[in-house]
């Protein structure tokens, strides 16, 4: 609904504006404006919708200016980061989220939140800092064409009053007690009852995306159900290993992984594992496993290392402004600062929350 009616455009252009013309703050508009539709939309949609935005951007820069390769890379990058924000951003939280329900541990929209917000807010600023000093520009200014508006229709109304109610409700999980599950079905009922979508947008919906989804905890299920999980844990000696020294492996593993693997693979395969680890005792009366869920979860979408790695990144290799090494150089520097991050939240900040 928000691509039909242009919401995402708008928003993008109210965070451009600000921003002024030089290329060093208009990586950083495009940073902040990815990760924020990131936060609401998928990753994929987000950079597919991005790249049309910095296409005019690319084609006012002179060739060969290194500032174009962080342009484009400010939005894979957005997207990824901003994935971690919200329950919703990007199906590896919903994973953790539901193998966590399944253990009977409730973390409620606005919790999550607030307990990845400002891991987003400092990774999103390391980034645009390594950006522009990894590429740094050689033109002074960019001339941008921020013209456009919010859509005005009855039903593009209609959409923002939709999106603000649903978004209101999830922050306010904890107030009125309504899962953020059962509120999810309030755009799902209202936006198609109101005409703001139709059957072509219902057609057009990811359903790839959501059976992946779903295969995943299915597969992360009969993986914890027919005891491989089990065993994979009884081969190693975690006797040995301290509470922290499991989290440090399990996020170093899930980066790892993430970066060759699906990150919704890679979570559904090491979240059976912590669990079991949990259960068994094994992992010591310390282990968190809300903790170590969310750290598998926040650890995987670090992993944007190679064009393989994640569909921005691919997406973003399309423009033909990237190389590999470009994606190697960047994406190695921000998911080993990320790594640093993830474990100090582990360590200090998410325990506030979780137990």
């Amino acid at each position: 609904a928000s691509v039909k009616y242009r919401l995402d455009r708008a928003l993008t252009r109210l965070f451009l504006k600000p921003v002024g013309e030089r290329p060093a703050m208009i990586v950083l508009g495009l940073l902040l404006a990815t990760a924020v539709l990131s936060a609401f939309m998928s990753n994929t949609a987000t950079t597919a919708m991005m790249m049309t935005v910095i296409l005019p951007i690319l084609a006012r820069m002179p060739e060969g200016d290194p500032a174009r390769i962080a342009v484009v890379l400010a939005i894979p990058v957005g997207a990824n980061i901003g994935g971690i924000a919200t329950p919703i951003g990007t199906p590896p939280n919903a994973i953790a989220l539901a193998a966590l329900q399944k253990a009977g541990i409730q973390i409620p929209f606005g919790t999550w939140v607030m307990m990845a917000l400002p891991l987003v807010l400092i990774t999103l600023v390391l980034c645009w800092v390594l950006l522009i000093r990894l590429f740094p520009a050689n033109a002074k200014a960019v001339k941008l064409d921020l013209e456009g508006r919010f859509d005005r229709s009855s039903k593009a109304l209609a959409l923002y009053g939709v999106f603000g109610l649903t978004a209101l409700l999830w922050f306010t999980e904890q107030q009125h007690g309504i899962s953020s599950n059962i509120v999810a079905f309030l755009p799902v009922v209202a936006l198609p009852m109101l005409g703001v979508v139709g059957k072509k947008e219902i057609h057009a919906l990811p359903w790839d995306v959501f059976w992946l989804m779903a295969g995943g905890i299915s597969l992360g299920t009969a993986i914890r159900d027919t005891g491989l999980a089990q065993w994979m844990v009884g081969n190693v000696n975690w006797a040995t290993l301290g509470t922290f020294a499991i989290l440090v492996g399990l996020a170093l593993f899930s980066f790892f992984l993430a970066n060759f693997l699906s990150h919704t693979v890679t979570v559904t395969l090491l979240a059976p594992i912590a669990i079991t680890l949990g259960a068994s005792g094994q992992a010591g009366s310390g282990f968190s496993l809300a903790t170590a869920l969310v750290t598998i979860a926040v650890a995987s979408s670090y992993g944007m290392t190679l064009p393989i790695s994640t569909p921005p990144n691919a997406i973003a290799m399309g423009t033909g402004v990237l190389e590999t090494r470009h994606l190697v150089r960047a994406g190695g520097l921000i998911g080993g600062l990320g790594m640093i991050l993830v474990l100090l939240c582990a360590r200090y900040y998410w325990p506030l929350f979780v137990h």
